[in-house]
């Protein structure tokens, strides 16, 4: 008896989506995706078992994103509305503002202000 098995394959899948953000790699400003990912046992080459969960925030454009903790991934779904989306005010900084340094996140504050004025 013959039996194929492997292990490593990985499911993402899309709860919602969560703000605009640009990303730092595509340099496009589009709303980010928060998603769940799955890593599997696979027997003949079908998942079987999940073995690993990790939850992030991700761009839909170039698939770059940013790994939250479990409790920053049950907060921020239970914070999407009925339509799917969620506000900017929402969204916690420290995740908004990933890999920017002070001064770039002062600016793009400012920038979302001006644009709320609007």
């Amino acid at each position: 008896m013959f039996f194929l098995f492997g292990w490593g394959k990985i499911t993402k899948k899309v709860v919602g989506p969560m703000f605009e953000k640009t990303c730092g790699y595509c340099n496009r400003t589009q709303t980010w995706q928060l998603c769940k990912n799955r890593t599997w046992f696979t027997l003949f080459f079908i998942p079987v078992i999940p073995y690993n969960t990790r939850y992030s925030i991700s761009c839909p454009n170039c698939g770059s994103y940013i790994e939250i903790s479990d409790e920053q991934f049950n907060s921020m779904k239970a914070d999407l509305d009925p339509t799917g989306k969620t506000s900017n005010a929402d969204v916690v900084d420290s995740i908004k503002y990933a890999g920017k340094n002070a001064v770039q996140i002062n600016y793009l504050k400012q920038m979302e202000e001006f644009n709320n004025k609007k």
